[in-house]
């Protein structure tokens, strides 16, 4: 009996753990119309963002030089992080987006001739 409810605990702390997993999408793509160019991103979305009506904050997530938008997801384990903070209510539930700013003109920022509007692609 006791190896009993100790398998069924086992198993509803499974199931907990996994239903409170967010997800990220790596290696999205959008078009932007201001730097006439695609522009590569990743997402992490929280654990209820499928079923949930609700809106969410954004938070952007920037990578730093030489790295791109895989950066937080493979070495910042944004998924692991943001995940663990959210269960354990150090943070609300948010959308994190990281976008690939590893272009021919490297960084977040509008060049001084108006030319390269990075910061307006946001």
């Amino acid at each position: 009996m006791r190896k009993l409810l100790m398998a069924i605990a086992t198993f509803c702390v499974g199931i907990a753990t996994s239903a409170q997993t967010g997800k990220v999408l790596e290696n999205e793509v959008v078009k932007s119309k201001i730097l006439n160019m695609d522009r590569k991103y990743s997402v992490y979305l929280p654990p209820d963002f499928d079923q949930s009506q609700r809106s969410y904050p954004v938070l952007y997530l920037l990578h730093g030089s030489g790295d791109d938008h895989t950066g937080w997801v493979q070495f910042g384990e944004v998924l692991q992080i943001a995940d663990k903070a959210i269960r354990e209510g150090t943070a609300t539930p948010m959308v994190i987006v990281m976008p690939d700013a590893n272009t021919g003109k490297r960084g977040y920022n509008n060049d001084i001739e108006g030319k390269w509007l990075y910061e307006d692609f946001f």
